[in-house]
């Protein structure tokens, strides 16, 4: 039996339920960033009751139109999406570590954090 990938997801408190939009176009013409340099993103998934849901993920795979996306749930499950370009872009620094702030439990943000406010990092 062919374990299928899961097409909803669990954000914020939120249960989604998201298109799975597939690769399109040859394998070929897939390009790959370097392990462990994946860009930090936002990307705009699909819903199946329409529209869209924000994400931050991690660009992994790319080719002439699609960006292949990767983000972890409030479950801690890893979903991955294969999003046009127009629908994917790049974060700072900043934003990733507000978003992870806002994701990190409470008892467990002065020890990631300190008294460090989320966003502003050192150089």
């Amino acid at each position: 039996m062919p374990i299928l990938p899961p097409t909803s997801f669990l954000l914020d408190g939120q249960r989604y339920d998201f298109a799975h939009p597939e690769r399109e176009g040859p394998v070929n013409e897939v390009k790959s960033w370097e392990m462990g340099h994946y860009p930090k993103v936002l990307a705009q998934v699909p819903l199946k009751a329409g529209g869209t849901v924000a994400v931050y993920a991690e660009a992994k795979y790319w080719n002439g139109t699609q960006i292949s996306v990767n983000w972890y749930d409030d479950d801690k499950d890893s979903l991955t999406a294969w999003l046009p370009k127009e629908s994917v872009r790049p974060v700072t620094e900043s934003e990733w570590d507000i978003d992870e702030y806002n994701r990190c439990p409470e008892w467990l943000r002065g020890v990631q954090w300190g008294k460090r406010l989320p966003g502003f990092l050192s150089q």
